[in-house]
Order: structure tokens, then C-alpha cells, then sequence
């Protein structure tokens, strides 16, 4: 993450971690319309996977859109900011096309072997970068593209691009500051 951080304006610019945190209320704009356990059951077995719960019951309250805590930011400094969480259905701002939705975008990364079939993502970032959940241990991930590399082996590359954010997706929502915060 360090590339994500350091912009030539900012260097002297320090941000502490501890005045940075979460505001109180997490509203979110842009959800597309509601989605219902079928709807949800549709997607896993279009993609034969079980979606962890957390991130289940959270598609059951917004199908993507944008939070208004919408940045990750670590202790290290570093941050990234979310561009919009990704819908599994009725996505209006395509008028409905399939490719911008959770299935559609999981398979095509999958399929190019971009991403390890157990990382389901959720959000991406303004570059086309994507948070990920580990579909066997709820775990969130940040997976880069601009990292690859013709000289390493897939897994090597899926491994120097997927980072560690941290162990849920309830503690990852419960992490993130606003960007205006920053």
C-alpha cells in the first residue's frame, strides 16, 4: 500500500492515526435496489460459493453504493479510498449491465486468473483495484492489478498483490474514516 499513499504535494504532510477516526453515523448513498436471500442465493450458486454471512446481511441492507466512511486508513499511514461498493443486482447507473456486478466481475478476475477463487470482491477503488473477502474465513483483503508482473508464476503475483486488511467484514466497515477526514 505504500504506492497508495505518498503523492509528491502531500510528503510533508502527517496525518496521526489516533485524530483520525470513524464518524459516528455511516450513511450510504447510491444502494441500488433492494436484494433478497434468494437474490443472494442466486449469486452463490452462479458462482458456486457460500458468501460469508457479515457480508451477506450487509448486501441484504445495501446493494452496493457508497459509504459516506469510504477510506481505508491504517496505522502505518496509509490509506485508500473506496469508489463504490459493487452491487449484485440491479445496477441502473449501467442500465443493469451484468458486467459491472459482483458475479459477472468475480468471474472474469477469476477466470484470468487475476484473483484467487476464494476472494469474492465487494468494492474497488478509483484505479479498478478490488477489496476482497476470503469466501472460507471472512478475512478482507485490498488486491491490486498494477503489481503484475510477467517475470512471476500467477500465485506469486496474486500473493505480491493481495494485502491483509483485516479479520471481518464488520470490523473492516467499522474501520472506515471519511475521506474529508483526512
Amino acid at each position: 500500500m505504500d504506492c497508495l499513499t505518498e503523492d509528491e504535494e502531500n510528503k510533508d504532510c502527517v496525518i496521526e492515526y489516533e485524530d483520525i477516526k470513524p464518524r459516528k453515523s455511516n450513511k450510504f448513498y447510491d444502494s441500488q435496489k433492494s436484494v433478497n436471500i434468494n437474490d443472494i442465493s442466486e449469486i452463490e450458486n452462479s458462482l458456486k460459493i457460500k458468501i460469508p454471512e457479515q457480508l451477506k446481511e450487509f448486501l441484504l441492507k445495501h446493494n452496493g453504493g457508497m459509504p459516506e466512511n469510504n477510506t481505508w486508513f491504517d496505522p502505518k499511514h496509509e490509506y485508500v479510498t473506496i469508489h463504490e461498493l459493487t452491487p449484485i443486482k440491479h445496477y441502473k447507473k449501467f442500465n443493469n449491465d451484468k458486467n459491472y456486478l459482483m458475479d459477472t466481475i468475480a468471474k472474469n478476475l477469476w477466470d484470468r486468473n487475476l484473483l484467487a477463487k476464494n476472494l469474492l470482491p465487494f468494492a474497488r477503488d478509483a484505479g479498478g483495484n478490488y477489496f476482497c473477502i476470503n469466501i472460507n474465513n471472512g478475512k478482507i483483503y485490498y488486491c491490486t492489478f498494477d503489481t503484475w508482473s510477467d517475470n512471476l508464476s500467477v500465485s506469486d503475483n496474486q500473493s505480491k498483490s493481495t494485502l491483509f486488511l483485516c479479520n471481518s467484514f464488520n470490523e473492516f466497515m467499522s474501520k472506515l474514516v471519511c475521506e474529508d477526514d483526512l
